[in-house]
């Protein structure tokens, strides 16, 4: 009886993780903007770039002394829509149930789980600002819905072996919504840049009692290619391309009712049955993400200094794919 819903909230997450102006979003669940992280833009012949605007504006702070040096700072302010796949193993280490009509025989009841694989898809809505021509403050709302497939590989309740439940698929579907917010430091060399960005989110999930919190922290660096503008008046159009890792810190002790899972199949079949005698019935879920390191590599495309694509893809430890589309003001 696994409940695995971490994923959803890394996906949402991730989203937010790459908020940078090129800031990132994540995402995650999540919004990357991976522009122009204070680094000075020029032109194919090694002429500065010039901005479509290039007047006052009150935020980023110290804005207008850092572009009278040449620095091509974006608009300050964005909103961008973000979509989000992932996947990723979780360990199950412990299974409890809580029997308000039979107190003694939780104590007694041992599920073990074998290789869990979860996958989660999410919609990410960010506001960002740059409050400093280096730091990226946003704000992040998102749906997620997801599910996780288990493999029970034995279950003893009462004290007494099930073999029927032995060696037996488990899956569970869950969905909910995520709200947080993060920020993101940024700075740049000629035309490389690096950016370090950091989210804190809760996603409340249909199948729980309470929230899921997730702390993420994604390291970046990249290098950016200037090209002629694609429009006229518009600035030049820029590409960013980069290199990363992400750590994600998630609650991973879950608690709700039975009766909220949706159980199907044999093992469907006996809790229903227990569920007759025992409506109030709640599980104590403990687990682990296999790993919360895993390796990540994106672009993003400035095809106006009003609008910007950007995609990034995680591989390794476990598997993502991201992409978002953002307008800048």
């Amino acid at each position: 009886m696994n409940l695995t819903n971490t994923n959803k909230l890394l996906a949402a997450t991730l989203c937010l993780a790459t908020s940078y102006s090129y800031a990132d979003s994540e995402r995650p669940l999540f919004s990357l903007t991976v522009s122009e992280s204070g680094v000075q833009q020029t032109n194919n012949d090694g002429s500065l770039s010039q901005s479509t605007k290039s007047g006052s504006r009150i935020l980023p702070i110290w804005g207008d002394a850092a572009r009278a040096k040449g620095y091509d700072l974006p608009e300050p302010f964005g909103a961008s829509y973000g979509y989000m796949n992932l996947r990723q193993d979780i360990v199950v280490d412990q299974i409890g149930f809580i029997m308000p009509n039979n107190p003694d025989t939780p104590g007694s009841t041992e599920i073990k789980v074998g290789k869990t694989r979860e996958r989660t898809e999410s919609h990410i809505l960010k506001l960002d600002t740059w409050v400093l021509p280096f730091l990226n403050v946003y704000g992040v709302y998102g749906k997620t819905k997801g599910s996780s497939q288990s493999d029970v590989e034995s279950v003893k309740f009462g004290g007494l072996p099930m073999p029927i439940l032995g060696n037996t698929p488990f899956a569970l579907d869950f969905k909910g919504k995520t709200y947080g917010g993060g920020i993101t430091l940024a700075g740049g060399y000629n035309q490389f840049f690096a950016t370090l960005d950091t989210n804190y989110t809760q996603t409340n999930l249909d199948i729980l009692d309470g929230g899921i919190k997730a702390l993420v922290i994604t390291p970046r660096i990249g290098y950016e290619f200037t090209f002629q503008p694609l429009f006229a008046g518009q600035g030049n159009t820029k590409v960013q391309v980069w290199t990363g890792a992400m750590y994600q810190d998630i609650t991973q002790h879950f608690k709700g009712k039975v009766a909220n899972l949706n159980m199907t199949g044999a093992l469907g079949a006996i809790v229903g049955a227990v569920l007759e005698n025992d409506p109030e019935m709640s599980f104590d879920v403990k687990q682990h993400l296999a790993h919360k390191w895993n390796n990540t590599v994106g672009a993003r495309f400035e095809i106006t200094r009003n609008f910007n694509i950007l995609s990034e893809v995680g591989f390794g430890n476990r598997n993502s794919f991201f992409i978002s589309g953002e307008f800048r003001f």
